[in-house]
């Protein structure tokens, strides 16, 4: 499920929901999120696949039934504009590097549904300005607006 950790921080919200939260507790918690975001440095999508091949010579180890094949050889995958798009990735220090990168991206996803939580629960807290004036405007402009008049159904005629 691609949104899990999203549904597992609305799970805590709500939990959390029982103790009343200030606004500048809120404001904390989304400047710690924030900060979180942007200490996550170099990120990537994708994903990194580790295959064997068999070489099809016919004196190799690899035709045989119980030989995995060679490699290991890496892949990365990601999916861009409609297309699966796949490259070799060395193994070592890049595939080290896109792994990290990989992971780094991973938390970024994992970090946004939080912030969007902690922000709509600021928004929730917040008092709306100027709430009462509002109010008696639309009890004013009730009054002045004449009443729209009710469509009287006609009796149906008999012929």
């Amino acid at each position: 499920m691609p949104y899990a950790p999203f549904y597992q921080y609305i799970g805590l919200v709500e939990e959390e929901a029982g103790m009343a939260r200030t606004i500048a507790e809120l404001e904390g918690r989304r400047t710690a999120v924030l900060k979180e975001i942007a200490e996550i440095g170099d990120m990537r999508r994708g994903s990194i696949a580790e295959r064997y091949r068999q070489c099809g010579k016919h004196p190799c180890c690899c035709e045989q039934a119980d030989h995995p094949g060679h490699g290991p050889y890496y892949s990365l995958t990601v999916k861009a504009e409609g297309t699966t798009v796949t490259r070799h990735v060395a193994a070592g220090g890049e595939l080290a590097k896109v792994q990290r990168e990989i992971g780094a991206f991973r938390r970024f996803q994992d970090l946004v549904p939080q912030l969007v939580a902690v922000n709509e629960e600021i928004c929730e807290a917040r008092p709306v300005e100027g709430g009462v004036e509002e109010a008696s405007e639309r009890q004013a402009m009730k009054k002045k607006l004449p009443k729209s008049s009710k469509r009287r159904s006609r009796g149906r005629s008999s012929r």
